[in-house]
């Protein structure tokens, strides 16, 4: 099934078909993994392959998806790992596979920025622990990806190092905040990535991208290293072509405890089967489908997709069942409430960590105007930051609110299906603002209406490909379960991928 994951849906981006070694790279992880456990594929000839895409595609004056490929240091890497399998010695399923990580993980001896200025000399003496668990499992450091600066938004615009462009249309946003992860997987500059995600952020370049996106339950994968926004809804999570290699990933990056973590979860819930070679129907399951908000204001492509979804899977026998999601407009501006005083506490920890002095305030004016406004709303001369008794109601009164009136709607159902964004890519322009349905509105804001009350929720979802605009752009569909079902959810993705496959019928 090389590179025909969703061809019913979406042709691969014009990126894709372009540069050198597109055979070799169409291929997806699971493939690959294949190929260099029987001695087919070194790990170096694949790791030569991913660089010299880059070095074609994933710049500066290009897609702009990598900040930094690791070059020698990986190739050196990759000869060391299959001296190991000639040896007959493989450290674990992605033994050999190179992977891209958004440069919001830590990566020790390799420079992490998280996109701003203010890191962009330090180096980490330690890993992430989702670097760790990749390490561990045999894959490969590849490069350090782009992404919107400190995490904070959805369109990967960077002021410093400039904007990941979408593959399907290089005037488009990829999507943020792991813009450039979803990016460089959509155009094979690797077989996969990973992303954090607070309240889109691998879920939304996923869906702008074409490609699968997961955002896993809290507590399944340890967040120790990762640079981030919130601890009430940070997750790190896979982006890939193909929702087998998804779970793969996933099934990697879950296992274990994290001591610098509490939230992380020593044995994860919820078996991830191995999906390789596996067949899944979506008949007998029952689908919720969510009114009001969730279908007020999108753009028609949007809806058109969407209804083609449910006629889809309503023809290969699934039930739809009309749900309604109680207190859900209430998730953005409780999750910012939320956010933003965490943010702050977790910035302040990370300076200290990296030896930039001064604290937060006296390196604000580094950052761009939308996340200069973001930490300065809560911190210096304009601050107005959020009342402690206003934080403690958000995190113990209206977050388990809007947790139950999803869970309410999960009764009964074996998934909501929603749409990712109530529109596709915009310009990448349009930095701040978008032209919705004949009106300008916030970009940022729109583009999390239907994820980031995802993840207020505490809930797994996935992202997957729905379909394409009339211009070609992809649209993503998300597909949301209970705590810890993530299995649940990859076997209804799994089922939707084989639907809307050619080579699979």
């Amino acid at each position: 099934m090389s590179g025909a994951a969703f061809d019913d849906l979406l042709d691969p981006p014009p990126a894709a078909t372009q540069g050198p070694h597109e055979g070799l790279l169409a291929r997806t992880l699971t493939e690959l993994s294949r190929e260099i456990h029987a001695g087919d594929l070194s790990s170096r000839e694949l790791v030569s392959a991913c660089l010299e895409r880059i070095d074609a595609l994933g710049g500066r004056d290009e897609l702009n998806a990598v900040l930094l490929a690791r070059g020698e240091a990986v190739l050196d890497e990759a000869a060391r790992l299959d001296e190991q399998q000639a040896a007959g010695e493989t450290l674990g399923p992605l033994h050999g596979i190179p992977i891209g990580v958004k440069d919001a993980f830590a990566t020790a001896g390799t420079r992490t920025t998280g996109g701003t200025v203010v890191l962009r000399d330090w180096v980490p003496e330690r890993d992430a622990t989702a670097v760790t668990r990749l390490k561990e499992a045999g894959a490969l450091i590849l490069a350090k990806l782009n992404l919107h600066e400190a995490g904070f938004g959805v369109s990967s615009n960077n002021p410093h190092y400039g904007p990941v462009r979408n593959p399907y249309d290089v005037s488009r946003i990829a999507g943020g905040s792991s813009g450039g992860s979803g990016a460089a997987v959509a155009a094979h500059l690797c077989p996969a990535a990973i992303g954090t995600d607070t309240g889109a952020s691998v879920r939304h370049p996923a869906a702008m991208c074409g490609v699968v996106g997961v955002k896993p339950t809290l507590g399944r994968i340890g967040r120790g290293g990762v640079l981030g926004l919130s601890w009430s809804y940070d997750v790190a999570g896979p982006i890939t072509r193909d929702v087998v290699d998804a779970a793969l990933m996933l099934r990697v990056l879950s296992s274990g405890p994290d001591d610098r973590d509490p939230a992380a979860m020593s044995s994860p819930r919820g078996e991830l089967a191995d999906l390789a070679g596996a067949c899944r129907s979506v008949r007998g399951r029952r689908v919720g489908v969510p009114r009001g908000y969730f279908a007020d204001d999108n753009d028609p492509e949007v809806d058109r997709v969407l209804a083609d979804a449910q006629r889809r899977l309503a023809d290969a026998g699934a039930e739809l069942v009309p749900v309604e999601v109680a207190r859900v407009e209430e998730a953005t501006p409780t999750g910012f409430l939320t956010v933003l005083p965490e943010d702050v506490v977790l910035t302040e920890q990370l300076l200290l960590e990296a030896g930039v002095e001064g604290g937060l305030a006296s390196v604000l004016h580094l950052f761009g105007d939308d996340v200069r406004a973001a930490l300065g709303s809560q911190v210096g001369p304009a601050a107005g930051p959020v009342p402690a008794h206003v934080y403690a109601r958000a995190v113990h009164e209206t977050v388990p609110a809007i947790r139950h009136g999803f869970l309410d709607a999960l009764d009964g159902v074996d998934a909501l299906l929603t749409p990712i964004a109530p529109a596709a890519a915009a310009p990448i322009s349009d930095s701040s603002s978008m032209l919705h349905n004949g009106r300008t509105v916030d970009l940022f804001e729109t583009n999390i209406r239907y994820l980031f009350c995802v993840s207020v929720a505490g809930l797994p979802a996935i992202s997957v490909p729905g379909g394409t605009t009339a211009d070609g752009l992809p649209i993503g569909l998300q597909l949301v379960g209970a705590p810890w079902r993530e299995d649940l959810l990859f076997d209804i993705a799994l089922a939707w991928q084989q639907l809307t496959t050619s080579d699979a019928r």
